[in-house]
């Protein structure tokens, strides 16, 4: 018996159509030419492992995974021995470029995505922050590890899914507490976040523009409800991607304006991007097994 159709009344057709070993090359260069432009930042902000002066304190807050690297002493051992804290830095460099430019090796996003791990525990367990921002470069490889393209488009797919819930969630979180309809907000947020850049920098460039806004709060609410309803408008994407290029575009701004306003600098974030873009048509769809090596 079809038990679809005993469901549905007809039977289902399968309408997510597999991606193919052009459009998996294509996307795999943008992927890691991404992550290397991440690595290089953390590298210019003193922020890998090798950089951090062998921390003590960690913060591993009530997340399990955290709790096993930690109590089998993987982050620790790392970091109190600076040229294995080297070494571990060099191979996720190595297996960043690996991805980019040996598509068809599955070892390399694999040993990145294990890599970076390690690192995303470890940095945020030092950093005594659990940072949000790194959460894109965490999970963009993982489709990339996979041979079937039907698997890698699937996981491809849920990763878009999963970056619209990013911001969707994030407009039902201040929508369910209000912060959407307090007109303090916006003002509350320029002056906690600002006050420190007007005082040590007077004359600085920014400066006009954030008392400007401490002074209009009216504006700073304007602006603080305009940057809300941008993360609201993601709910869209869950029904259709006509409006794929928008989200695409709109994290960007969104980013930006939060960079300049509050200082929350979240553009690695924006390596999740890439799930929107469309893959070039009239590429070869066909299987990976024959071309995609373990």
């Amino acid at each position: 018996m079809d038990y679809r159709r005993l469901i549905w009344g007809r039977k289902q057709k399968d309408n997510i159509p597999s991606l193919g070993i052009e459009q998996r090359k294509w996307l795999s260069r943008l992927v890691f030419g991404g992550v290397i432009l991440s690595l290089l930042y953390r590298l210019m902000a003193h922020a890998l492992l090798s950089q951090l002066a062998a921390p003590v304190f960690i913060y591993p807050y009530v997340d399990l995974t955290y709790w096993a690297l930690h109590l089998i002493n993987i982050p620790q051992f790392i970091s109190r021995h600076y040229g294995l804290a080297l070494c571990f830095d060099i191979l996720l460099f190595i297996a960043a470029l690996g991805g980019f430019f040996f598509i068809q090796k599955r070892v390399f996003p694999i040993t990145f995505g294990i890599l970076y791990l390690i690192y995303f525990v470890s940095y945020n367990s030092f950093g005594i922050h659990h940072t949000h921002c790194m959460v894109g470069v965490l999970l963009i490889s993982i489709p990339f590890w996979f041979r079937n393209n039907r698997t890698f488009t699937l996981l491809w797919e849920g990763l878009r899914y999963f970056t619209l819930w990013i911001y969707f969630s994030a407009f039902l979180w201040k929508l369910l507490r209000g912060s959407l309809f307090n007109y303090h907000q916006g003002l509350a947020n320029f002056m906690n976040e600002n006050a420190t850049h007007i005082a040590l920098n007077p004359d600085g460039w920014l400066t006009p523009l954030y008392t400007f806004f401490i002074a209009h709060p009216g504006l700073s609410f304007v602006a603080s409800t305009i940057a809300i309803l941008m993360e609201g408008l993601f709910f869209i994407g869950f029904f259709t991607k006509k409006y794929d290029w928008w989200w695409f575009v709109l994290p960007i701004i969104f980013h930006t304006m939060t960079y300049l306003f509050i200082h929350v600098m979240f553009y690695e974030l924006l390596i999740l991007n890439l799930t929107f873009l469309s893959v070039k048509k009239g590429m070869k769809t066909g299987g990976f097994k024959e071309k995609i090596e373990g």
